[in-house]
């Protein structure tokens, strides 16, 4: 797709929004900027300075590929949108200007009235630097600047001049024959020392040229195209709003009578739990992205981009809510803390949202067959595996298709066994599998393993309840203030999953910095003891409650070194065997 470059004048685009002929494509996304914002665009502009580039997409007026709607504050010749650009990026500028070159009878952001905007003509000339030459007024504000002698009188601009010269000229003549009825004085000093300089001032703002970037026309049955338009505005957009797949594919369903964004309210109203983790927002974690890419699967298409932008309309309400209605599913499966379940007791510890829909679409695939226990357990074993191997941090469009395929067939067709169990069993499977260098939140082997304590019913120290009756957060086992203090202070080491487990913030509290063969026998963290069967949840068996109580405050640097890579070792080694079980790899693998 051929990108071209170009700059345009900006006062020029605004008309020709104002005509109706640059329309927004309706993926019903707010015009968001208060006044402060469309005073400052109007003084950088007037002061020449950069406002940022626009994107457009040009098409043909009776046949966009996207469904149309006119910029707020439009007064189009046509009552149906027939536009020759869309905009892509530029919505808030573009519209910003419309408004204050324009006056809509329309209110602005945290205002309930109708806004204008004006220049004043002694401070623009004076010092442009300063910020009060732009101004806006509500009605009850005007003090009589909605009429000209008034706006002679005070040599206020109305920014509604701004829009074309004839409008300007026609302002500027008629301010000199009222200063020759009205100020004599003022007219000599007029002529001689502001009329030229105003001139050009206005001038420069009307000649004022943005640069664009205008894709060229797309066929409304071009697929690959459109995918490729979305793709280009999320690499310019970087600083914006991103636009995503959801919200073309709203705009382009919408003039085959589909309104998506209704069968989201209507997803939220009927599926408690997409609603819970979605804010209700189809914008949240990309969540309205993540069911098109399920109903993508569930159709046996690729979920990617280009692929979802041109999702036939053909039985989309059904399909629609097959996805939804399977993405619940794997929602309830994923917060489960019990059996079947896996374990996501809050939502920042799911390792990956990209294995939602896969995982949807399969169980829904496992249910409306009516397949019996093996593929269920298939099912556990491929979303554990994926979550060690952290097989889903790239490439998740390709990986979600290949699986999907992958064990259609093998249920199915007597296929042959999934590749992601085999690398399973040489990458998990190996002796040298390890988990230590996880230590943040961006590893899913991280988030995994805290998943396996909630399911391994690891409760608070201090108050010995289900993690479901307190609220668990991940903290150190041998402190970080004392293993500082003992010259370990590398943080890849300090905080790595092996040192972590899940108790309460009290409990952490109490524990402090003290060293672990202290707080192991305080009442006030164990007040039960620190017995195996509170311990054994937690990957603590009693190999490493031994090195805890051998880490005392008074060993040499040297020594609690060695005593936690002792630790280090062996409870990765616990947490490693689970992981294994629940991999379903034998441990001889």
């Amino acid at each position: 797709m051929e990108i071209i470059p170009d700059k345009r004048r900006v006062v020029g685009l605004v008309e020709t929004a104002l005509d109706g002929k640059v329309c927004l494509p309706n993926f019903q996304r707010d015009f968001v900027w208060a006044r402060d914002e469309v005073a400052d665009l109007v003084r950088s502009i007037l002061r020449q300075y950069f406002i940022g580039s626009l994107l457009l997409l040009r098409c043909e007026p009776q046949n966009p590929p996207f469904d149309p709607v006119f910029l707020r504050g439009a007064d189009p010749t046509n009552a149906k949108p027939q536009p020759e650009l869309l905009i892509l990026d530029g919505q808030q500028r573009l519209t910003s200007l419309l408004y204050a070159l324009n006056a809509p009878d329309l209110s602005l952001k945290n205002s309930v009235q109708r806004r204008w905007f004006f220049v004043d003509i002694e401070k623009l000339l004076a010092d442009p630097d300063d910020d009060e030459i732009v101004f806006d007024r509500a009605k009850r504000e005007l003090d009589g600047l909605d009429k000209v002698e008034r706006q002679y009188e005070l040599r206020i601009l109305p920014c509604t001049r701004l829009l074309n010269a004839d409008a300007f000229y026609q302002w500027r003549d008629g301010l000199e024959d009222w200063l020759r009825d009205f100020d004599p004085d003022g007219l000599k000093d007029f002529r001689g020392r502001w009329r030229t300089p105003l001139t050009e001032a206005v001038s420069a703002f009307q000649n004022f040229e943005v640069p664009l970037v205008e894709l060229p026309t797309v066929r409304d049955d071009g697929g690959e195209d459109i995918g490729r338009v979305c793709a280009i505005f999320e690499k310019l957009n970087s600083t914006g709003v991103e636009l995503s797949v959801y919200d073309l594919l709203t705009a382009r369903l919408y003039r085959s009578g589909i309104r998506l964004h209704d069968l989201w309210d209507e997803t939220c109203a009927r599926h408690a739990r997409i609603n819970r983790w979605s804010a209700g927002k189809a914008d949240k974690n990309k969540f309205g992205v993540l069911l098109l890419r399920t109903l993508a699967l569930l159709r046996g298409l690729d979920p990617k981009p280009r692929i979802l932008i041109d999702l036939a309309p053909a039985a989309f309400e059904t399909d629609w809510r097959r996805a939804a209605s399977a993405m619940e599913r794997s929602l309830e499966l994923i917060e489960r803390v019990g059996p079947d379940g896996f374990g996501v007791f809050d939502a920042k510890w799911l390792p990956y949202y990209g294995l939602l829909p896969i995982l949807a679409a399969l169980r829904a695939e496992v249910e409306d067959r009516k397949l019996g226990e093996g593929p269920r357990r298939d099912l556990q074993r491929w979303y554990w595996c994926n979550v060690f191997l952290e097989r889903y941090s790239s490439a998740v469009e390709t990986k979600s298709r290949r699986d999907f395929a992958e064990f259609l067939r093998w249920w199915t067709e007597d296929g042959p066994e999934p590749s992601v169990f085999a690398e399973a069993r040489v990458r998990i499977g190996a002796g040298a599998f390890t988990i230590r260098e996880s230590a943040s939140y961006a590893s899913a082997i991280y988030s995994g393993v805290f998943c396996l304590l909630a399911l391994r019913n690891a409760r608070d120290w201090k108050y010995g309840e289900a993690i479901e009756l307190q609220s668990l957060e991940d903290h150190h086992i041998f402190p970080r203030r004392y293993l500082r203090d003992h010259g370990v202070a590398q943080l890849p080491r300090v905080n790595s999953i092996v040192n972590r487990t899940l108790i309460s913030d009290q409990t952490n509290r109490i524990i402090g910095g003290r060293a672990p063969s202290e707080y192991i026998d305080d009442a006030s963290v164990f007040p039960a003891g620190a017995s195996g069967a509170l311990l054994e949840p937690h990957f603590l068996g009693e190999p490493s409650i031994v090195l805890m109580r051998d880490a005392r405050e008074g060993l040499t640097n040297d020594a609690v070194a060695d005593v936690y890579e002792h630790f280090r070792a062996i409870r990765e080694a616990a947490v490693v065997t689970e992981i294994r079980r629940v991999c379903d790899l034998a441990e001889d693998e």
